[in-house]
């Protein structure tokens, strides 16, 4: 079992991540609730496998690991890795059609729409940018197969090739400020992808601001 989770590609986790919404969306259908909230509930139970095969990968392969498994799996799909960004787009605009409903709702059935609003919310956000930091160690260690020494990123301490947690690290950053820090991209193909998450990071920063503002104002 543990040889077959260090082998999933990126399409695997999101697999698993869709069967486990889909069968939770399914244990869900006795419950009275909205289609849309049960659609949520069900996103967020995709969003916890997806998150929990990704963290298992960082926390248990080492730098060594790391290279073997980017430069042996197969460069990953730029459909797979847009379409998986549109669905967290999309995500985002059914948490937003949520919240507008809870303005009708009160009780703890406000508060437990609410809760699943923000629950999906921040499932989508782990989701974007640790989509991003595996593409970033893909991206780098195909470059360093294929001739280009720094992989495309500069990371500190070069004595110590970089893990998972590094390009985790490296797409967190860029999630929350929408910049690098230490860590400098150093090729042009590296400079594209890095300013389109900063982008999207951006965009979706600015989406929470506002559905934030707008749960405050619904609420009082």
């Amino acid at each position: 079992m543990r040889r077959h989770l260090s082998t999933t590609t990126g399409p695997q986790r999101l697999f698993y991540g869709a069967a486990a919404g889909a069968a939770v969306a399914v244990a869900l259908l006795p419950v009275p609730m909205s289609g849309m909230a049960r659609g949520l509930a069900a996103w967020c139970a995709g969003v916890v496998v997806h998150q929990l095969l990704a963290w298992w990968l960082a926390c248990t392969f080492d730098a060594r690991r790391t290279r073997e498994r980017a430069q042996s799996l197969d460069q990953p799909n730029v459909l797979i890795l847009v379409s998986m960004l549109l669905v967290v787009a999309m995500s985002v605009v059914a948490i937003a059609m949520l919240l507008q409903q809870v303005k009708d709702l009160s009780g703890w059935v406000r508060a437990a729409h609410i809760a699943l609003g923000l629950v999906a919310l921040v499932g989508s956000w782990l989701t974007m940018h640790t989509i991003y930091a595996f593409h970033y160690a893909h991206r780098y260690y195909i470059d360093q197969r294929d001739g280009t020494p720094d992989g495309g990123l500069d990371f500190p301490g070069k004595d110590d090739a970089p893990d998972y947690f590094d390009f985790l690290y490296y797409s967190y950053v860029i999630g929350m400020t929408s910049q690098v820090s230490d860590v400098q991209a150093t090729s042009k193909e590296m400079r594209r992808i890095t300013l389109l998450h900063s982008m999207l990071a951006f965009a979706f920063n600015m989406l929470v601001l506002a559905l934030s503002v707008n749960v405050v104002a619904g609420a009082v």
